[in-house]
């Protein structure tokens, strides 16, 4: 768990490209807020994609801090996590 993201990983067995999930709660903001947090999560997941191992399904979770996070920091954030969840297997 980080400060603003939880990150969840599940390999399927079957293979196949990474598929991304994302939940953007209530708690965290208004309507507004909670799309744009996951218009950035979808953007850092579309940026991690090629680097993630086939098979892989990762779900993102935002928690409130993530609403006024830096891009950088987030994305910094993800990134550490994701290579950090694909290096268990």
């Amino acid at each position: 768990m980080s400060a603003n993201c939880v990150t969840y990983q599940l390999m399927n067995p079957n293979g196949g490209t990474p598929r991304f999930g994302f939940i953007v709660a209530k708690t965290v903001g208004n309507a507004v807020m909670r799309n744009r947090i996951r218009r950035r999560l979808k953007a850092i997941a579309h940026d991690l994609a090629p680097e993630i191992p086939l098979g892989s399904e990762i779900v993102f979770r935002a928690l409130p801090p993530a609403a006024v996070a830096v891009f950088s920091d987030l994305k910094a954030e993800l990134t550490h996590s994701t290579t950090k969840l694909a290096g268990r297997k």
